[in-house]
């Protein structure tokens, strides 16, 4: 009798949307739908997530000092 030892693949765990928590599906992963992915994209786009780290600085950065201007 077998329990699943070294020949069984393991369980594939249900990975679910991060928006509405449904199962994701492949086509749209890790979301469930695309209605989902773009709900999601919205938030990234008005500033709903954000990545932390140091403020972005105004305007250009200086160039180096050994940077020649033709």
């Amino acid at each position: 009798m077998s329990t699943g030892g070294e020949g069984s693949p393991a369980p594939k765990a249900i990975s679910r949307c991060p928006i509405c928590r449904k199962p994701s599906v492949e086509a749209h992963r890790p979301f469930c739908s695309k209605r989902c992915a773009e709900i999601d994209l919205g938030r990234w786009l008005k500033g709903g997530y954000a990545v932390p780290g140091e403020p972005a600085g105004e305007g250009h950065p200086e160039p180096p000092a050994d940077w020649e201007n033709e």
